[in-house]
């Protein structure tokens, strides 16, 4: 039975207990990262509890004035560094989280009720909330389908295309070991329904495409392109919107008013702090993430784990798709074996390929934590171990703390060590006034 909690005392000792296990755990689930104490900063201040509704700095507009000295850290810090690195003319940050930039750009670029937007099958790695955002929307859908979990038909994806001329094509890739080869997606809808716009969601990939190591979206002709900011980015639960078309981006900028209201200020203050960060370690990370991943595949598949897609290279990302089924392994107990060995994963039904549950890990924030090459073999012995249970969980477990004790996050080594104690120093004095 879980212990009672009944008093502030009793949650900040939970939450006390989290952090030390945390430093003691890797987290393996794609779909998560972390980011530094110096980026979390904002959520914790004065900003937090402000709207933010002026980006223009129109002097007329400060109807909620408590962000009016701060305007400048979205406007001119993250957002100029999303369109850099996102090689975007236009960017939105308003989204609160993949699902809610979903419904964004549907609702912006998926038309009227009664248009068709065109979507990936979910066994292509679709994503399962598109069709019922659209449907909620008043759009039909349609599938993208291919031969295998990893690749998609174009002669299909041309016949479906010229038969329902769709609003919208938007590549939702949720479950994905390889991308989407976007430009050919694109040439296939340009030549048989040239209306058709193309939105890409990116946010498995968005880490990877920011650091420039996946192709960006827009160079491969798509109209627009977005994603969640936490996953192969190390940021905080946000979502962005990105184009280099005007006329997109007016239109987002139309309907994101009237379905956002609050877009969290402090967090978009804290992307721009992880971006801040990112483009200063992005180029070692991103590269690492794509190189660990594959060769992390091959030492768990050396020590007798299947690992899907062994024959195309595992992935070209940061995803590995596991079947503990066929190693004799229900899923759920090779999840809860890793947990005692301080490892988290992701298990789940509905991968492709899979006709039951699988297990699906990344390697995209241990990287981020530090994880070197030389670190790979130690830690496939730990999983295999587990997974096999051949070694007792508790001495995995300090094994996997020895090795985390030993990493050092890429962003903590590529910031300043006066920003750190600053940013200490001002978490310190509002914890212990009780405002900010």
């Amino acid at each position: 039975m879980s212990e009672a909690v009944h008093t502030l005392d009793d949650v900040v000792r939970l939450l006390a207990e989290h952090e030390e296990e945390a430093a003691r755990t890797l987290n393996l689930v794609p779909s998560e990262n972390v980011m530094t104490g110096l980026a979390k900063l904002p959520m914790l201040l004065d900003p937090y509890h402000r709207y933010f509704f002026n980006e223009s700095d129109d002097p007329g507009r400060w109807h909620f004035r408590g962000a009016q000295r701060l305007r400048a850290l979205e406007t001119e810090v993250t957002v100029p560094l999303l369109e850099r690195l996102g090689r975007a003319t236009y960017v939105s940050v308003k989204p609160l989280s993949g699902l809610n930039a979903m419904t964004l750009a549907l609702a912006t670029l998926g038309g009227e009720p009664g248009s068709t937007v065109v979507t990936i099958a979910p066994e292509n790695g679709g994503h399962y909330a598109t069709p019922s955002v659209a449907r909620r929307l008043g759009q039909r859908t349609e599938f993208l389908r291919g031969p295998n979990p990893h690749e998609l038909d174009l002669e299909h994806a041309a016949e479906l295309l010229a038969r329902v001329r769709p609003t919208l094509v938007y590549v939702d890739q949720s479950h994905c070991l390889f991308p989407v080869d976007v430009a050919a997606l694109v040439r296939t809808v340009r030549s048989v329904s040239p209306e058709t716009l193309v939105h890409v969601d990116a946010s498995h990939w968005m880490g990877l495409v920011l650091a420039g190591v996946f192709p960006n979206p827009l160079d491969e002709g798509a109209d627009s392109y977005g994603g969640s900011t936490h996953k192969t980015f190390p940021g905080p639960h946000k979502a962005i919107l990105l184009t280099r078309d005007p006329n997109i981006e007016k239109r987002i900028r139309e309907t994101q008013d009237f379905l956002i209201s609050s877009h969290h200020f402090a967090t978009t203050l804290s992307l721009g702090m992880a971006l801040l960060e990112f483009q200063e370690y992005k180029d070692a990370y991103a590269r690492a993430v794509v190189d660990h991943t594959k060769e992390f595949g091959a030492l768990l598949t050396e020590r007798g784990l299947t690992v899907v897609a062994a024959d195309r290279g595992y992935s070209a990302g940061h995803q590995l798709w596991l079947d503990p089924v066929n190693d004799g392994v229900a899923p759920a107990l090779a999840s809860d074996r890793l947990f005692a060995a301080g490892l988290r994963v992701n298990f789940m039904s509905g991968l492709p390929g899979f006709s039951g549950p699988g297990m699906r890990i990344g390697l995209n924030e241990p990287t981020c934590l530090g994880l070197a090459r030389q670190d790979l073999p130690g830690l496939a012995d730990i999983f295999a171990a587990a997974v096999h249970d051949t070694v007792p969980a508790a001495e995995l477990a300090a094994r996997l703390a020895t090795l985390r004790s030993r990493l050092t996050p890429l962003a903590v080594a590529a910031t300043g060590a006066d920003a750190r104690k600053s940013a200490s120093d001002l978490a310190g004095r509002v914890l212990l006034g009780g405002t900010s």
